[in-house]
């Protein structure tokens, strides 16, 4: 017997109409009316009788109901310890982030926890934090790390790591000595500037707006798709950038000087992300636990 079709006798039991269990399962209503004629078909009894506008369970109806439900729970309680004990010892973990924890943070961890669980088969997306999150929101991506907090209801997650935004010049740059600057002192150069729906382009935007700037203040050379693209571009003398820190800890061997900002709004925090759900699979609890 197919679990499915318990599944939707239950529930058009428990609304009692045909169209709303149709539009919950994201069915047509005629397959929902074909899966409760299966289970009268199959049992030889009617299940299911008009009453008014509203459907009342037969005698038998009612006992199969009750049964249902039993069998249901029983079913899924089976799944998640088998699933458990699965995936204790091997498991999937389809991750997504935005630019900087994802080529910058993460690889250093994934292998930590892949010494800790090496039969966790990893995949690493990385993409804006728009798209992080859309990713997440469709349920396409288990975890998502990004360095902006988009409220949406399908998604939980917390705060994760604490970052800084850094001036980076070329090293032969009239500021490139100098401990600290202010945005008003490299407002008029040459801006190289991640494209939109950047998690760091967002952060520039926001530091801007806090010390009365805006984006339309900035003589933008190039907008750059990567934070890659960024350092190279600042390296070969194009213009001015602001990047995460993080970032430039990872290239000190570039002939690029990296500057602390003394403007407030300067830093922000990156976040883990993951769908809202009752439950998830154990190795994504697990990675989770990992990661806090």
């Amino acid at each position: 017997m197919n679990l499915n079709l318990f599944k939707t006798y239950v529930r058009v039991v428990e609304t009692q109409n045909l169209s709303r269990t149709a539009e919950e399962f994201e069915l047509s209503q005629p397959a929902i009316t074909k899966q409760i004629q299966s289970l009268e078909d199959y049992y030889g009894i009617l299940l299911l009788e008009r009453s008014g506008r509203k459907l009342k369970t037969t005698e038998a109806g009612e006992t199969l109901y009750q049964c249902a439900k039993d069998i249901i729970k029983l079913m899924e309680k089976t799944e998640k310890a088998m699933e458990e004990v699965s995936e204790s010892r091997r498991g999937k973990l389809f991750l997504t982030a935005s630019n900087i924890p994802g080529q910058y943070i993460l690889p250093p961890i994934i292998k930590k926890y892949k010494d800790k669980y090496p039969n966790v088969a990893i995949s690493l997306d990385i993409g804006d934090t728009e798209s992080v999150f859309n990713q997440v929101i469709e349920r396409e991506k288990d975890i998502g790390f990004v360095g902006g907090w988009i409220k949406n209801r399908k998604v939980d997650g917390f705060k994760w790591l604490d970052d800084e935004l850094v001036v980076i010049v070329p090293e032969n740059h009239k500021l490139a000595k100098q401990a600290e600057v202010k945005v008003l002192d490299i407002i008029g150069e040459k801006w190289i500037i991640r494209e939109k729906g950047s998690g760091t382009r967002s952060a520039i935007e926001e530091l801007l707006v806090a010390n009365n700037f805006k984006e339309e203040d900035l003589n933008v050379f190039i907008e750059a798709g990567s934070t890659e693209t960024v350092l190279a571009s600042v390296e070969s003398g194009m213009g001015v950038s602001i990047v995460s820190k993080w970032a430039f800890k990872k290239d000190v061997n570039r002939k690029i000087k990296s500057i602390k900002i003394a403007d407030a709004g300067a830093s922000r925090a990156f976040y883990v992300i993951y769908p809202r759900q009752k439950s998830r699979r154990k190795s994504v609890s697990n990675f989770l636990d990992f990661l806090e």
